[in-house]
């Protein structure tokens, strides 16, 4: 273009051209503060929410359980212990239990939650979920689908990142943060109950928090109903809220001649998960190690349960090691057991024994009221009802019960202990 058209070009063509640059270089100004604040703050984002699956492990205790993959694949049986992803469903059939764990990672060996699944019931993952980074102030998440049947959720904490388990029926979203509830579902109602902590409960618009003794149910299409006593616990201090010898009489005993250098058991409180249970421990050493001994709280009780119309045990059991496999040669030293001591309607002293362990019995030894449970994780126990049995006497009267450990070497945790009479 020659000079002359240059000159010829009219003022608003210049005026044009420099609004366009003058839009070009604001357009860049704002992309460069766009780049050098979004960045950072895209950065700090993803730090903050990004999240990465926690494991969770499906135990099966007795029965049938079974996995149902999200992908619709065929369902799976839970011969020991499996892995399942968000989207499996769980379900036990009518003489199955099982056992969910949350861990952080597979391998860890302390869970952060446990579900206790009953008979004939399901239950869906949708999420489990931990932040990805440490600096998050995120809380770890759970979300179950209990579709129905019975379930037992504990949730506590390790470390100082809360957990939240978000367990949703068909009839409202039940809220476990460091607490524990029994959850009951059918087609036309939910019942919690909850065993530890404060559980919120909510339908309809409508939130109720309960704490340890209260429930609360919801019908369909209703919200939460009031707070109600559940029923009457006849263990005193089977939380360990308070000292342990307020209430509670320690035992040990071993089987020895001369009791002057062998090594005794011990029971101590202390805090797990978010809750106080009593910890069973020996530890000896060398031809100490093969002598027999037991470990034990005991409590009297002397309550009369003659009028009630039930009358079932509870508590949550932990078993971490036991040098003597089953339970011992006469199937009476399990490294955690239940002794509870009545009157019957006849006047006659009568008592019911229990035991748990983890380690298989040598071949041929005998194995009478025990079960094996998995090991290193809480595992939610409930006795039948001692007023509707059909081999045990009617009890008119309770006069004890004795929490203790027994063999050789044995570690073993119990809490939330519970005789409740309804």
């Amino acid at each position: 273009m020659s000079t002359s058209t240059i000159e010829s070009l009219p003022p608003e063509t210049y005026e044009r051209v420099g609004r366009q640059a003058w839009v070009i270089l604001w357009v860049a100004f704002v992309a460069f503060l766009v780049i050098l604040t979004g960045a950072p703050l895209g950065v700090n984002w993803y730090i903050h929410y990004a999240t990465k699956p926690m494991a969770v492990r499906v135990e099966a205790v007795t029965g049938a359980t079974l996995i149902l993959p999200a992908e619709n694949g065929d369902p799976v049986a839970v011969v020991d212990v499996q892995f399942i992803r968000e989207g499996d469903r769980v379900r036990t059939d009518q003489d199955a239990r099982a056992n969910l764990s949350i861990f952080d990672h597979p391998d860890d060996s302390d869970s952060l939650a446990s579900i206790q699944l009953r008979t004939n019931s399901e239950v869906e993952l949708i999420r489990s979920r931990r932040p990805r980074f440490e600096r998050s102030d995120l809380p770890r998440q759970v979300e179950l689908k209990l579709l129905s049947g019975r379930a037992r959720v504990t949730s506590g904490a390790l470390d100082d990142r809360p957990l939240q388990v978000h367990i949703q029926t068909p009839q409202a979203l039940i809220v476990v943060n460091n607490g524990s509830a029994a959850i009951a579902v059918t087609n036309e109602m939910t019942e919690v109950t909850a065993r530890n902590g404060e559980i919120s409960v909510i339908a309809q618009g409508r939130e109720v928090v309960i704490s340890k003794g209260r429930r609360t149910t919801v019908s369909f299409g209703q919200p939460p109903s009031d707070p109600q006593v559940a029923d009457k616990n006849l263990i005193r201090n089977g939380d360990f809220s308070q000292p342990l010898e307020s209430t509670w009489q320690v035992e040990s005993i071993v089987d020895a001649r001369d009791l002057s250098n062998v090594t005794f058991g011990s029971v101590t409180v202390i805090n797990t998960g978010g809750r106080k249970a009593a910890y069973f421990q020996r530890d000896a050493k060398g031809e100490d190690a093969n002598l027999h001994s037991e470990t034990a709280i005991v409590q009297d009780i002397d309550a009369d349960v003659l009028d009630a119309e039930s009358l079932i045990f509870r508590f949550d059991v932990r078993l971490i090691s036991q040098s003597l496999p089953g339970g011992g040669i006469q199937s009476s030293e399990f490294p955690m057991m239940i002794r509870i001591d009545f009157v019957d309607v006849n006047g006659n002293p009568q008592f019911w024994t229990h035991g748990f362990y983890m380690v298989d019995p040598v071949e041929n030894w005998p194995l009478r009221d025990g079960e094996k449970i998995p090991g290193l994780v809480w595992y939610a126990y409930e006795s039948p009802d001692f007023m509707k049995s059909e081999t045990f006497p009617r009890p008119a009267k309770v006069t004890s019960i004795r929490i203790y450990a027994s063999g050789h070497n044995y570690r073993s945790q119990a809490a939330d202990i519970e005789l409740i009479a309804k």
